[in-house]
Order: C-alpha cells, then structure tokens, then sequence
C-alpha cells in the first residue's frame, strides 16, 4: 500500500520542498512499526512519563513538493507538475492528511527533496517521520500513521516471511 502523508516544517517560512512523503506501507514495515510500539507501550508500564522514542530509518520514499522544479517557459514539466498537484487536491490531501495512491504513483526527480537524518518517532499508538533536508538548520515531521492503518496494511500485505 502506498501513501502520501501531509508534512510540516518547524520553520514557518520554508518547508525545503518537502510539502508531501511517500511511504510504501509495506508488511515489512508495518510489521516493524506494530512492533516498536508494542515495545514502547510495555516500557511506559515501567516508566509512564515516556512519550516516544526515535529510531534512525530509512522508510520514506521521498519527500516531495508537486510545486517545485516548474520552469516557466517548459510546458511540459509545468503539466506534469500540474496534474501531480490536481491528483493530490483532487485526492483531498488537505483535508484528510493522508491519502493512499495507486502503486504506479511516481513523484518526478526534479519534485523531491535530498533529505538526510531521517527518523521514525513511535508514540504510543502511531508512527511518524521525521527529517532535515539537505543544507538545512530545520526539520520536517508527516503526519502520524495511526496503529489501526499499520495493521490494516499488515493484513492485506504478503507474508513478509516466505523467500
């Protein structure tokens, strides 16, 4: 299952290009989140004050924004632009925060942003990303991936265990 999250920066007058994240909610994946959050519920049993904690992961297939790389004068990348951003409105990106896309959904390269020190945070009932993209003093975070959508995603995944 393929998703696109809605993603804010900390610096309220640049995001560096990253509006929206990718993610393949694959098996593997959810499977892992599930787990991480199994493990923190038990460790707020022995210590309630915890929160969250973060991994360094890689699972983000990109952060992107349907509006960077437009050149005026090509036509052709200003449409292809266009219909990305007419997807996602049309999709209500806006309103629902995430959105599941077709597994053919690609992002162009000159939409995404170079990220570095991507993060899982895990909280108690959901998952989110965390990330700095390149040459920047800020950071970015998606929205959270609430637990019943990993394990809905985990059902409908292949075994993650055959070879």
């Amino acid at each position: 299952m393929h998703i696109v999250l809605k993603v804010t920066s900390s610096n309220e007058y640049c995001d560096g290009g990253c509006e929206f994240a990718l993610v393949d909610l694959n098996g593997r994946l959810s499977a892992l989140a599930l787990q991480r959050i199994a493990a923190l519920r038990e460790q707020k049993t022995r210590d309630p004050n915890l929160d969250e904690t973060c991994y360094w992961a890689y699972f983000v297939a990109c952060y992107f924004s349907p509006f960077a790389g437009i050149a005026i004068d090509d036509t052709e990348a200003e449409g292809a632009s266009i219909s990305l951003g007419d997807l996602l409105h049309e999709l209500r990106i806006e309103d629902k925060e995430i959105i599941c896309v077709p597994d053919s959904f690609q992002v162009p390269s000159d939409q995404v942003a170079t990220m570095e020190c991507e993060k899982m945070i895990v909280r108690a009932a959901s998952i989110a990303f965390t990330a700095i993209p390149k040459h920047a003093s800020f950071h970015v975070q998606t929205v959270e991936i609430p637990a019943t959508m990993l394990e809905a995603a985990l059902a409908i995944s292949p075994s993650t265990t055959q070879a």
